[in-house]
């Protein structure tokens, strides 16, 4: 029999998720080591080329090596998944069966996988996909002009498998006439050959934006956790007021040996906290290093941190007690980057600002505290 070769592409820069994926930890594992695991355990494969960006190589190498016991080869990607696609089968020099499977899709089922090459062996192509659950509109200018028959319509995930000689076919035609398609699908229908639809039988999803990962998250059997921050600093004229990342013109400014930024600080207490991964000065101790350093670079520190224990940040909650100055003009600013380095959307994020009304350090303006609830999953 022929061999059958499988393309894993991970070699995406994850724009609209504002991070690597292909390393995010769901219940303990990488979305990679994931993805890699169901192409093995399909047990349908030969050789998988493994296609990942240039500076990914060691740890795509890494996850390969946990999770394959077939011969692989890693491959760099191109600047799109096409040309991705096309550097992997500039590698296969035998005809056989190739399978071309985004690595994003890591909880495709090794049955399915197996039913869509056993389908292509037999027709040439085959693809893995589902029927769409929702009625089907077209829309012009903002209106409602019709209704889709959705009978006759798949949502097309992947594997996408086909003969080598087809898929290299189209992608030389498609190079030829200077087209770029969504995925390989299209390519083999520009030369007219039929695709079978082979259905899938569970999840398939496909971790693209930061509400994929939530529900990945679930898939995964993963936990949520909660943890609790809390920071306070002195108010002293020989500083600039910095909070949530944004300086605020005021007389005074907090004193620390960072910029002392107590909204971030209690933020960064309450992600490590929720981990069990320590403290602030833990990490960050009073060295030069960190001398005057920006509290949002150590926060993006905390959320890798978070990351590689395997967890993934849901939301955040803050509160700053401050007497002076009013802070509610500047709290959007705060919230989007707060939020831009935790890579959540603006709406995980929230800051919120109160007085103690004259009572305590906070309210003789000695001071100023803030306490943070930080919620994760893994």
């Amino acid at each position: 029999m022929s061999k059958t070769f499988g393309i894993v592409l991970a070699a995406g820069a994850g724009r609209r998720m504002g991070r690597d994926k292909m390393m995010l930890k769901l219940g303990g594992k990488s979305v990679l080591v994931r993805s890699l695991e169901a192409m093995q355990d399909s047990e349908c494969f030969d050789h998988i080329l493994l296609v990942c960006r240039e500076d990914g190589m060691r740890e795509a190498d890494a996850a390969a090596c946990r999770a394959l016991r077939i011969p692989y080869t890693l491959i760099a990607g191109g600047s799109e998944r096409q040309y991705s696609v096309a550097n992997a089968l500039a590698a296969i020099e035998e005809e056989g069966i190739v399978a071309v499977h985004d690595a994003a899709r890591c909880f495709v089922s090794p049955a399915d996988i197996r039913a869509c090459v056993e389908k292509a062996r037999e027709t040439g192509a085959a693809a893995l996909g589902e029927r769409p659950r929702d009625t089907i509109k077209t829309v012009e200018n903002g209106v409602i002009t019709g209704t889709i028959d959705r009978s006759r319509l798949i949502n097309v995930q992947t594997p996408q498998v086909f003969s080598v000689s087809l898929l290299k076919r189209a992608h030389d035609n498609a190079d030829t006439d200077g087209f770029l398609g969504t995925d390989d699908c299209m390519l083999v229908e520009r030369l007219g050959h039929p695709i079978s639809y082979i259905a899938a039988t569970g999840p398939n999803l496909k971790l693209t934006t930061q509400e994929d990962i939530a529900l990945a998250q679930y898939l995964a059997g993963a936990s949520v956790r909660t943890g609790l921050g809390y920071d306070a600093h002195r108010l002293v004229t020989t500083r600039p007021l910095i909070l949530g990342g944004v300086e605020i013109p005021h007389t005074h400014g907090l004193l620390g040996h960072s910029d002392a930024d107590v909204l971030t600080h209690a933020i960064m207490d309450a992600l490590l906290g929720a981990a069990a991964l320590g403290d602030i000065g833990r990490h960050f101790p009073g060295t030069d290093e960190f001398k005057d350093i920006s509290s949002l670079v150590l926060l993006a520190r905390v959320r890798n941190l978070v990351e590689e224990a395997g967890y993934s940040i849901i939301n955040v909650d803050a509160t700053v007690v401050m007497q002076r100055p009013r802070l509610a003009p500047y709290i959007g600013r705060m919230r989007e980057r707060i939020a831009e380095v935790l890579g959540v959307e603006v709406g995980a994020v929230s800051i919120k600002a109160t007085t103690t009304e004259g009572m305590g350090f906070e309210g003789r303006g000695e001071g100023a505290s803030a306490t943070a609830i930080a919620t994760i999953i893994g």
